[in-house]
């Protein structure tokens, strides 16, 4: 199949001649002065920024710590019924700056917990990003700015635009490039990282997530749908992606893969006419 040569074997190979640096904030002096532009004087927060954790002690607080500290920045932390000492690590750095931080008494999953965070937002625009030590967070700056400059209303974080230091596994490759293909002919939008989780969003389209289907993490390829469908703007901007040093990924393959097609599978039942306007582009996908 065509979509097979797509992926880069050198991708997969990575790194050994890729040096890891430190995803810790070297400063946002490039942040702080865009944002010290904007007039406040009708809202007191420009930036939510939303972190879903489960078990994730070894890593919660540094990232908290090295987050933008910033009178316009709002930091929310939404805990899905940790069983380890996320929390206390969370509290410890709390002590020290403002973090507004939830709980869910159950574990509901990654998509959930990034719902009961827009719900608990008041910025203007809404960052979600992992807290496994993944991302870095000076790339706050390539999500914002699109959406603020009105160039975008959503945009997702990419290490194929940007660079990651890590071996990046076969299937992981293979699923994103079989997603990208199903999203570009089903849908007409081409997102390469199309699971990234370092996302930005206008506020005032957060709505049209109210009613998702998927609340675990075939959640970020829902939300892409949607947006689509929709007919909001969507960007992929350049990002750092590290490797976890602590823990190992809570996805399970299989289970994303299932939802992530019904999920595609749906949607197109709902995009139909696009679908039946594109029968030779779909056909030339299998020959």
């Amino acid at each position: 199949m065509k979509f097979l040569s797509r992926i880069n074997t050198d991708d997969l190979k990575l790194g050994t001649d890729k040096i890891k640096t430190n995803q810790k904030s070297s400063g946002y002096n490039e942040l702080y002065n865009y944002i010290d532009k904007f007039d406040t004087s009708k809202e007191s927060v420009l930036i939510s920024i939303i972190l879903p954790v489960y078990n994730e002690e070894n890593t919660i607080g540094d990232i908290l710590h090295h987050l933008p500290h910033h009178p316009f920045v709002e930091i929310i932390v939404i805990d899905d019924h940790s069983t380890d000492a996320s929390l206390k690590e969370i509290e410890k750095v709390r002590m020290n700056r403002e973090i507004k931080v939830l709980r869910h008494k159950i574990n509901k999953g990654y998509g959930a917990t990034i719902m009961t965070g827009f719900k608990n937002a008041t910025g203007r625009i809404i960052v979600t990003m992992d807290s496994d030590g993944q991302h870095n967070p000076d790339d706050l700056y390539n999500l914002i700015k699109p959406i603020f400059d009105g160039t975008s209303d959503f945009t997702i974080g990419s290490r194929y635009l940007g660079s990651y230091h890590y071996r990046l596994p076969f299937s992981t490759r293979f699923g994103e490039v079989l997603t990208e293909k199903l999203l570009r002919l089903f849908f007409g939008v081409n997102i390469l990282n199309n699971q990234n989780g370092f996302r930005a969003f206008r506020r005032d389209i957060i709505h049209i997530f109210d009613n998702m289907r998927y609340f675990g993490y075939a959640f970020a390829t829902e939300q892409i749908l949607i947006a689509t469908l929709f007919g909001y703007t969507i960007k992929e901007c350049p990002i750092k992606v590290y490797d976890r040093e602590y823990g190992s990924s809570k996805i399970v393959l299989w289970k994303l893969a299932l939802d992530i097609f019904s999920c595609i599978f749906i949607y197109a039942l709902k995009n139909i006419k696009w679908i039946f306007t594109h029968k030779n582009d779909i056909r030339q996908l299998f020959i």
